[in-house]
Formats: structure tokens, sequence, C-alpha cells
């Protein structure tokens, strides 16, 4: 009695390599593929609450996070402070992405 792999019974084949170039899909409410300045502003405090050196974002405002990560010395974003600063009145702006969530 031999034993075999269940491989053997298929057929090898060489796989080649390809570079694959995405291209940005048009977002809604921007011409020809065009972020909006909104679109962009959301997208770096989207990055700010994932990223997870500043610590964890559910239950406080992104400035509250802003405000303490800076506190304990771990540079957050100016950019970010800015945004927040900018737009303090908008819960779009101020709110953690899972702001939705139930902790």
């Amino acid at each position: 009695m031999s034993s075999s792999m269940i491989t053997d019974s298929f057929k090898h084949t060489k796989r080649v390599g390809r570079q694959i170039k995405r291209e940005e899909a048009p977002t809604a409410g921007s011409s020809r593929g065009n972020k909006t300045q909104q679109e962009k502003d959301l997208e770096l405090l989207r990055q700010f609450d994932l990223t997870l050196e500043f610590g964890p974002c559910s239950g406080i405002t992104r400035m509250e996070r802003w405000a303490r990560a800076e506190k304990h010395g771990l540079k957050p974003p100016q950019e970010v402070k800015d945004l927040l600063k900018q737009h303090s009145h908008d819960e779009e702006y101020t709110q953690c992405l899972w702001k939705d969530y139930s902790i």
C-alpha cells in the first residue's frame, strides 16, 4: 500500500504573478472620482480612530482621545486636532468611528 497525498491527484500549474493597479472608484457626491475636502478630512479622522497607538476610542470624543494621547506623550497628529477645532459642532467630525455601536 503506497501512501499518496491528495495533492497528487491535482494538476500542477505555475502561477504567474501580476501587478494589479487599483484605480479609485468615484465616490458619491464627487465629480470625476476626485474626493472632496470633507471626504479627505473624514478619511484622516477614520485613520486616527483606527490607529491603536493612541489608545481606545470608544466612549469618548475624538478630541478627548487626542488630548489623552498628547498627555501621555504619544504625539497624535496636529492636523487631527486642527480639524476637530474647525468642526467642533459637527458630530460627524467629533465622534469616533464606533459611536453608533454599544460597548
